[in-house]
């Protein structure tokens, strides 16, 4: 009896869940509907453009939201989560299964915080990408594997923007 009451909570959660409508990147990147709270990025008006079919495709199971952006000449893609999930992985992990050959760069510290950094190419193009993730109380984490563990221990708290940001070498 004690195993099919946990069977119907779990089958009732997750019908919760996959029925709960989700809001878009815009949404969540507006205070009070009105006033958007990140409307720049390092100088560059932030505009938004549309996922890229792969990205789109990666939406559909991730729990949270993805946007895609533009600033200052750079492709800013943003995720945003409130649980540790193996559905948040480096950008490094996705360009590689995509045929990139990906060479880490040391670690940037900019006013923002710690970011990773690695370089991706193939067929003659470079791409220079970082990635950070941001908790819900400002601190920063400059890789994903370190901000998975400290989310599974609660050493950070969600949700969190995983920001990634790709320039053209």
């Amino acid at each position: 009896m004690r195993r099919l009451a946990w069977v119907l909570f779990i089958a009732a959660a997750l019908l919760v869940i996959r029925g709960s409508p989700r809001a878009s990147m815009s949404e969540v990147l507006q205070s009070d509907g009105c006033k958007p709270i990140l409307s720049t990025f390092e100088g560059g008006d932030l505009v938004e453009e549309p996922l890229t079919e792969r990205e789109a495709a990666f939406a559909e199971g991730f729990p949270g939201r993805i946007g895609r952006y533009t600033a200052g000449g750079k492709v800013v893609i943003l995720r945003e989560t409130d649980r540790a999930t193996h559905r948040v992985h480096s950008a490094a992990t996705c360009l590689a299964a995509s045929g990139w050959s990906v060479g880490p760069m040391p670690m940037a510290r900019l006013d923002s915080g710690e970011w990773s950094r690695f370089r991706a190419e193939k067929g003659g193009e470079s791409l220079l990408v970082r990635e950070q993730i941001r908790a819900a109380d400002g601190s920063t984490l400059p890789d994903v594997p370190s901000w998975f563990w400290s989310a599974l221990l609660g050493r950070t708290k969600g949700p969190w923007l995983v920001t990634t940001v790709v320039e053209r070498e």
